[in-house]
């Protein structure tokens, strides 16, 4: 029986379990590869690394500093939960069913973000170095760079709106091939901004940065920024269903705002799933705070406390 099962190993899974192994607990991290954080190479919107850093290094990092504190870390696919009569889980995987299933007293869901990266070639190479996905995050790196935002119809209109702050080089790429009303047009040709009905065919970069784009039209257009703008981002919180979790109109979880609980009692949410900003430094706020209640009710569990912590 763990303390915690976390399910998903990003960002905010691993604060959770390197704040609850400190505590400390025992604490199971069972996470696929994969994630935002896995394809960001370079944060730079986090206090202290001024310079950039790579979700690849938060996530190699935190597993590092988690299992310096004793948690463990199981590589699988999680296929189903269960909650038990008297209030914990049953986890099982891939690998691990019936009587091999895991077993914790606390379930902690961090299974994040999955985007709808579109197949263009050589885009991957690029993401977090010159594409971007967050204006909110990244709208800075298009400041002084001509930008194309490549989407689908409204939503790359919508995007083209808010980079517009940023950069007036801006290019709209009508990769989806959903049309644009005239509305929308109009708002384009008032903020100068270029509009291409076209499929990127290609990438043209070097070492991640972007030098211009092929279109199936057979234009090539020169921009050293891009920002993907199409939809279909979903919350991933397939395994929830047999919960008494309230889950919005956009997909995310709701959760107490103090203690990252969910509706289903000791079941906690956090990071890109939770009803928030996608950031990263928020995910790892969710993470710490979650931990901390999760330690008060572990408590109260263990009958060290004689009474709920509110």
């Amino acid at each position: 029986m763990y303390d915690t099962i976390i399910v998903g190993g990003g960002i905010a899974g691993l604060q959770t379990a390197i704040q609850l192994a400190r505590s400390p607990r025992r604490v199971a991290v069972i996470d696929v590869p994969g994630g935002r954080s896995a394809v960001a190479k370079n944060y730079r919107n986090i206090l202290g690394f001024s310079e950039g850093v790579s979700g690849d290094f938060f996530r190699r990092e935190g597993r590092k500093q988690a299992a310096q504190y004793g948690a463990e870390f199981i590589a699988d696919e999680v296929t189903g939960l269960v909650a038990n009569p008297e209030g914990s889980f049953r986890v099982t995987t891939k690998t691990r069913a019936g009587a091999q299933a895991l077993q914790a007293k606390t379930l902690v869901m961090a299974t994040g973000m999955a985007d709808p990266f579109p197949a263009i070639a050589e885009l991957r190479d690029c993401l977090g170095l010159s594409v971007f996905i967050c204006p909110d995050c990244d709208g800075y790196e298009s400041v002084g760079q001509t930008t194309a935002v490549i989407g689908d119809g409204s939503h790359a209109v919508q995007m083209a709106g808010e980079l517009f702050f940023y950069t007036k080089k801006l290019v709209v790429v009508n990769h989806g091939g959903s049309e644009i009303d005239e509305e929308e047009q109009a708002l384009l040709d008032r903020l100068g901004i270029g509009y291409r009905a076209a499929r990127v065919e290609k990438l043209v970069q070097a070492d991640g940065l972007l030098q211009r784009l092929e279109l199936s039209s057979g234009e090539k257009l020169t921009v050293t920024r891009a920002f993907l703008a199409f939809p279909g981002a979903q919350a991933q919180t397939g395994l929830l269903q047999a919960f008494s979790v309230h889950i919005n109109e956009k997909g995310h979880v709701r959760t107490d705002p103090r203690t990252k609980e969910t509706d289903h009692r000791n079941l906690w949410a956090v990071g890109d799933i939770a009803v928030h900003s996608q950031q990263v430094a928020i995910a790892m706020g969710d993470g710490a705070q979650a931990a901390i209640w999760i330690q008060k009710r572990l408590r109260e569990l263990d009958g060290e406390l004689p009474f709920e912590q509110k």
